[in-house]
């Protein structure tokens, strides 16, 4: 459920050379919903994100419809490279709200991102299952939700997109549009837009994949990351990294391949330098992004 108007990530039109997840600043202009006063029919709407040639023109046109129909803002959240601190993002939810998501990395524990993963339904804030505060320690997902609300965002709209490339691997990535005016006012406009604002997103998410793909080839954003085509790994360990994927020790997988601890060990390093993995969760979570095991 991130946002946005930080243009770290969030409002961009170019990548710059760094590494993943870092993007060049470029400010977006400042805009009220009390500034807006026509709403495009949705086939005009579809039209104009066509039109958009950069990630720019996309965050600016996506402002103004959603603002039609009494968001504050959004965000556009690459979900697919659960191993990344900081994943690609483009939106205009404010540049305070923003630092405090990366700060505390609430990409990990945040209950909408987790849940978008799974599905392709539309879902609200208010309908996601948040766990219970017992003890001295706040869980994570409970703290991300009392943030965003912090920040004044008093409902969301989360649109799950997932996709697969030319390569026919998938992707994943969502969109959250955020809510400040009462939460009763929430209610009445998804019954009445809930399946416009979802055909909406498909086109525009859809559109911004293709800019991507057109424009930044070399970018790890939403499109893989080109580390994964000089990744091969031998068929000893993928099975290994495989196994250990399934929640496997190493004494299970040395048992299941008839090996040694120590050559399954082995095995496991070697993936982890192929892969310039920390640790053996990081290296089966980078496997299964790049395709080279299933999840």
């Amino acid at each position: 459920m991130m946002a946005r108007n930080r243009s770290h990530l969030s409002c961009i039109a170019t990548y710059p050379p760094g590494p993943v997840g870092e993007l060049v600043e470029e400010p977006a202009p400042a805009v009220s919903r009390k500034s807006v006063s026509f709403a495009l029919p949705i086939d005009r709407a579809i039209a104009e994100f066509e039109t958009c040639a950069t990630m720019a023109e996309l965050r600016d046109k996506l402002q103004r419809v959603i603002e039609n129909y009494g968001f504050a803002a959004f965000n556009f959240l690459d979900t697919g490279q659960p191993h990344l601190d900081a994943p690609y993002y483009l939106g205009t939810s404010g540049k305070a709200w923003e630092q405090e998501y990366l700060d505390n990395k609430f990409v990990h524990v945040d209950a909408c991102v987790a849940r978008a993963r799974v599905t392709n339904v539309p879902f609200n804030w208010g309908s996601v299952s948040l766990p219970s505060y017992k003890g001295r320690r706040k869980p994570g997902a409970l703290k991300t939700m009392e943030a965003a609300r912090d920040h004044g965002f008093q409902e969301g709209l989360v649109v799950p997109y997932h996709f697969a490339d030319r390569l026919g691997r998938t992707h994943s990535s969502l969109v959250v549009f955020f809510w400040k005016d009462p939460a009763s006012k929430f209610g009445f406009l998804m019954s009445e837009s809930r399946h416009d604002l979802h055909l909406l997103m498909i086109y525009w998410a859809q559109r911004a994949v293709d800019v991507i793909a057109t424009q930044h080839r070399s970018r790890a954003a939403v499109i893989r990351d080109e580390h994964a085509e000089e990744v091969s790994l031998t068929d000893r360990e993928r099975d290994v990294v495989a196994w250990a994927a399934r929640g496997k020790t190493g004494v299970d997988t040395a048992e299941i391949l008839k090996i040694s601890e120590d050559t399954v060990d082995t095995h496991m390093r070697s993936v982890m330098r192929k892969l310039n993995a920390s640790n053996k969760t990081h290296a089966v979570a980078k496997a299964i992004y790049f395709g080279l095991i299933s999840g």
